[in-house]
C-alpha cells in the first residue's frame, strides 16, 4: 500500500541518487495543487510545506506544489470529493470529518485518552497503513492513498471560565468532532458542540461554546487566548490527527521515479514535525501566557484517567455494533502491537 510503497521506493531511490538525473526524465514539468483545511500557521503545515520543496528540490524544479490553505479551495466538507475526483491533485482533512466514510481510519485520527504522545499515534497510523486489511481496504473504497500523515500533542482545554477540577466541566459546552470526542465529554458530563477547526475563536467569542478542544499549539496559532483566557493543562491524550492523500488514480499517473522522491521527501517531512512537537507546544503556551492567558493545572487527572482505562476495548464494542466486528478487531490488535513494542 502507498506508505509500505513509499519506504520501498525510498530505499531504492537512495540505492539509485547516483542514477537519479537519468531517472527523472520521465518526470514532466507540473504544478500540482493541494487543498487545505486548516491555515499554514500549523506545524503539520510546515511538514507539509517541507514535503513539497523537498519535492521540488529533488526533481530540479520540474514539480512544483501550489498550497492552498485554509478552505480557500473548497471546505472541509468538500475537500475529500475535490481530491477524489481530481479537482485538486493533494488535499488535507480529517478523516474523523467523514465518520461514515473512515470508520476504522477514524480510531487514529481522534480517539481520546488512548495515546502519550503524537509520535507514537503516528507510528501507529502508518503501522496501520502498511500492515492492515481493513484500513487498506477503507482507502481502497474511498478511492484515496495517503501521502504525509500527521499528529497532534495531548488535547487540552481553553475556555472562557477556569477549569480545575471534574466539577467545572459539568454543563460545559465544549468543542468536539467526529464521534469519540463527543463520547467521552458527554461521560464527563459536557455537553459536546461538534464545529470545525475554523469554528472554534467565533464559537467561543459569541458564547456558543464555553471551551475549545484543541492542543496547546492549535490554540495559540488560532489566538484563542483572545477569547478564551483560561487554559487548562486537562490531558485527553494525543492522536494521529489529520492525513494529506492523494486519488488512487493520481498516484497511478504518477511516475515511478517521482514516487520515489515521493517516499524520500515523506520520511524528510514525518522526521521534522516528530522533532517539532515539543517547540511548538512551548511556543505558543508561551505566547498565550504573554497575552495574559492562565495556565492552569487540573486537579483530577487521575479520576479523568479512571473513567476510561481502555478506550480501545470501548471502540471495537462499538464498532462490532455496527457489524464492523472482524475489522475492527484486527485493528485494535495491530495497535496493540505498535503499542506495546514503543514500551
Amino acid at each position: 500500500m502507498i506508505l509500505n510503497n513509499l519506504k520501498g521506493l525510498a530505499v531504492v531511490g537512495a540505492a539509485l541518487c547516483g542514477q537519479m538525473a537519468v531517472a527523472q526524465d520521465d518526470i514532466p514539468n507540473m504544478t500540482l495543487r493541494w487543498a487545505h483545511f486548516a491555515p499554514d500557521a500549523w506545524g503539520s503545515a510546515q511538514a507539509e510545506q517541507l514535503f513539497a520543496d523537498e519535492i521540488e528540490k529533488r526533481t530540479d524544479g520540474k514539480v512544483k506544489i501550489q498550497f492552498f490553505w485554509n478552505g480557500s479551495l473548497g471546505g472541509p466538507a468538500e475537500l475529500m470529493e475535490l481530491v477524489q475526483s481530481g479537482a485538486v491533485d493533494f488535499a488535507s482533512f480529517p478523516p474523523t470529518y467523514y465518520p461514515a466514510q473512515w470508520p476504522m481510519v477514524g480510531l487514529t485520527n481522534s480517539l481520546p485518552m488512548t495515546w502519550d504522545n503524537a509520535s507514537l499515534a503516528m507510528d501507529v497510523q502508518e503501522y496501520q497503513i502498511e500492515n492492515n486489511a481493513a484500513i487498506q481496504q477503507e482507502l481502497e473504497d474511498n478511492g484515496l492513498k495517503v501521502v504525509l500523515i500527521h499528529g497532534l500533542p495531548p488535547y487540552r482545554l481553553q475556555c472562557n471560565t477556569p477549569i480545575r477540577t471534574m466539577e467545572d466541566l459539568k454543563g460545559k459546552r465544549i468543542r468536539t468532532f467526529g464521534d469519540w470526542p463527543p463520547y467521552v465529554m458527554e461521560q464527563v458530563g459536557a455537553v459536546p458542540v461538534s464545529v470545525t477547526l475554523g469554528e472554534v475563536y467565533e464559537g467561543l467569542q459569541r458564547g456558543s461554546l464555553d471551551c475549545g478542544y484543541n492542543p496547546n499549539e492549535n490554540a495559540g496559532f488560532l489566538k484563542l487566548y483572545e477569547v478564551a483566557p483560561y487554559w487548562s493543562d486537562i490531558n485527553f491524550g494525543a492522536i494521529a490527527a489529520y492525513s494529506s492523500f492523494t486519488s488512487t488514480a493520481k498516484w497511478e499517473e504518477f511516475p515511478e521515479s517521482l514516487k520515489e522522491i515521493m517516499a524520500e521527501a515523506y520520511e524528510v517531512a514525518v522526521e521534522f514535525e516528530k522533532g517539532n512537537f515539543d517547540n511548538l507546544n512551548d511556543m505558543h503556551l508561551e505566547d498565550a501566557r504573554e497575552a495574559g492567558a492562565e495556565y492552569l493545572p487540573f486537579e483530577d487527572q487521575e479520576e479523568l484517567n479512571a473513567m476510561f482505562p481502555d478506550m480501545l476495548t470501548t471502540w471495537q464494542e462499538a464498532m462490532c455494533e455496527r457489524d464492523m466486528c472482524d475489522a475492527a478487531k484486527s485493528v485494535v490488535a495491530d495497535t496493540k502491537k505498535v503499542m506495546e513494542e514503543a514500551q
